[in-house]
């Protein structure tokens, strides 16, 4: 391309240069209103760096692993995942990867130098999960330098071993809680059909939905009664103090059967919702979906250019509920009740584990809960329950006998 030149346009100063040329015909670049010779030279100079670069503002051979972070999350992350997702990565960009890593060059970053630091998380006593939340960040960036980018030419995180990390058995135990129909009955019996925790219990322990997937649940767009079905289209996401539809996790929109015992449920609470709008009148606030996925709340007398929705769960007014007012109700079991184990996800885990003990298959068990692939079905929520193993001895006998 061209040599950089300077040039004095009336009180100021311009840079410019040639650019590639287009149609045939020359494509001048220029930049003007700058107060001295030196500030055009020193912004000229930049401007055609990043145009011989192809629009970099960095040679890939020289960034460090600190500035590609930050271009990997500008130009990856927020495009590409779910703002909880942004966030989380955000924190471990900033508090583990950056004052480990930041100060190396991308293209000298070797598997020893990960390995140290995952050994060294573990030492620390990070739980595992950390560690490999963790390692996954700095992998998923790497995985992007190599293609589609060609940064470098190799995931050095590909090679990393993540060392034993024992879960204490308090956190073992939380994690893996089934809650059997005795824990749930008492659960029912305290948030029973006038509560508004009542709808998403049953939901989750009928359908094992993730809570964000719950709340999202669209009573006049979601099921079909007709064909006894409720489709998952969404989650309920919280971004900047404000609540959208977002696809669910690994965009695993699903449509599942549901028993008929839940239909009445929800066909009770349609009936009831109605009977209540009527009630309020314009006093009553309804619930709608814009077209950025927004839910936003109005009276019922003001007109809104928006689709109506209807939650699966509102306060009597129609204030919409969410997942976080979820934790009063995990707060009441684990106080009042008793029962410190339970948590929301444990209803997806005992939909899961119910299913396997039954004999479902594995492949409708992960259908059904919605995840990427049939190894997390069968390690994180399918547990070897003392029923699986009584059946396991069964089975062995009735072979061996």
């Amino acid at each position: 391309m061209g040599e950089l030149r300077t040039r004095k346009r009336g009180k100021t100063w311009e840079w410019s240069f040639e650019g590639a040329k287009i149609g045939g015909k020359r494509n001048p670049i220029s930049k003007g209103g700058y107060r001295t010779k030196g500030e055009a030279l020193t912004a000229g100079t930049q401007a055609k760096a990043e145009y011989d670069n192809a629009g970099r503002t960095f040679q890939p051979k020289d960034i460090s692993v600190s500035d590609y972070l930050d271009y990997w999350y500008e130009n990856y992350v927020v495009t590409n995942l779910a703002h909880n997702t942004q966030i989380d990565y955000a924190g471990k960009i900033r508090i583990h990867l950056k004052p480990v890593f930041g100060k190396y060059r991308l293209a000298s970053l070797e598997p020893d130098v990960i390995q140290l630091w995952v050994d060294g998380m573990k030492r620390q006593g990070y739980s595992r999960n950390m560690v490999e939340n963790t390692l996954s960040c700095l992998s998923g960036a790497l995985k992007y330098a190599v293609r589609p980018c060609k940064y470098i030419k190799y995931n050095p995180c590909t090679d990393v071993v993540i060392p034993k990390i024992k879960t204490p058995p308090h956190q073992k135990e939380h994690t893996e809680y089934i809650c059997g129909k005795e824990d749930f009955a008492t659960i029912i019996d305290r948030f029973g059909p006038d509560s508004n925790f009542y709808l998403p219990l049953m939901t989750g322990y009928h359908c094992g939905t993730r809570i964000g997937e719950t709340y999202s649940i669209d009573l006049l767009h979601d099921v079909d009664f007709d064909k006894h079905t409720i489709c998952i289209r969404h989650q309920l996401s919280n971004e900047n103090r404000k609540w959208y539809y977002r696809p669910p996790k690994y965009d695993s929109v699903r449509t599942i059967k549901i028993l008929p015992v839940y239909e009445e449920i929800l066909k009770t609470e349609i009936h009831n919702r109605k009977k209540t709008m009527l009630r309020y009148g314009q006093y009553f606030t309804k619930t709608y979906l814009m077209q950025d996925g927004l839910i936003f709340q109005a009276p019922a007398n003001v007109q809104i250019i928006g689709k109506e929705i209807m939650p699966i769960s509102v306060k009597e007014n129609g204030e919409l509920l969410t997942p976080y007012s979820f934790k009063y109700c995990a707060k009441v079991i684990h106080e009042e009740l008793g029962n410190p184990l339970f948590h929301s996800h444990c209803l997806r885990h005992t939909h899961g584990t119910i299913l396997a003990e039954n004999g479902a298959q594995p492949k409708t068990v992960m259908e059904r809960l919605g995840h990427k692939d049939i190894k997390t079905t069968i390690e994180r929520y399918v547990f070897n329950t003392d029923k699986m193993q009584d059946n396991a001895m069964d089975i062995l006998s009735r072979v061996i006998s």
